[in-house]
């Protein structure tokens, strides 16, 4: 951290060397951080006229289920926010009721009005589209009358598609350029250099990464 302020700040790191980077100092100014940030998107939620969630399940390297919910809101100035609303660990199963319970706490959490939600977006998996025992029936059965729009990404069904083709072609050539460009910081920086100057929609070499 000195270093980084020799070169951005010098003029402060008197300031940085008095900042105490003990255990329980770094954890206080976290939950700090965590709790501001926390009353900023509550604020925001508490004008959204409407919103939509975006959720999905997926499990970490510890092999602990994880719920994310993203929530985008629009208010009464047509100004729209998009943030990660929370994480919810699921440490048993991961059925229909599970996902539902969890989703419930997180909005209570965030106190967002159910009949301000007007979409909701999940992964194509039995237990969030089930209609009977899945998050989606059981969204149905227990907010019956709602006008929320439920929608499911194909990204699952289409990668199913993909392994049935003979991708490795296309794949060696692709792996073949990547290797160029990564072999040598030189041909690294050129690249990103030349990604920029074409406003390039991604900065960098973009890496494929297999998930459930």
């Amino acid at each position: 951290m000195l270093q980084v302020c020799d070169v951005l700040c010098p003029d402060k790191k008197n300031n940085f060397q008095t900042v105490s980077l003990s255990r329980k100092t770094v954890t206080s100014k976290i939950e700090a951080i965590d709790k501001n940030l926390t009353s900023q998107l509550e604020s925001k939620i508490d004008q959204f006229k409407f919103c939509s969630i975006a959720m999905d399940e997926s499990t970490d390297i510890n092999d602990t289920a994880q719920l994310v919910l993203f929530i985008r809101g629009v208010d009464e100035n047509f100004e729209i926010t998009e943030e990660l609303a929370c994480m919810r660990s699921l440490k048993g199963t991961t059925k229909g009721c599970d996902i539902f319970r969890e989703f419930q706490e997180g909005l209570l959490t965030l106190k967002v009005p159910i009949t301000n939600i007007c979409n909701i977006t999940t992964n194509g998996a039995p237990n969030m589209t089930g209609k009977k025992s899945g998050f989606l029936g059981l969204f149905n059965q227990n907010y019956p009358g709602n006008n929320v729009v439920f929608l499911h990404c194909v990204i699952h069904q289409d990668s199913l598609c993909k392994s049935a083709l003979n991708m490795k072609p296309v794949l060696d050539a692709v792996v073949k350029l990547v290797n160029t460009i990564r072999s040598r910081g030189l041909t690294h920086r050129q690249f990103r250099d030349f990604l920029q100057s074409v406003q390039s929609e991604y900065s960098d070499v973009l890496y494929y990464t297999k998930v459930r």
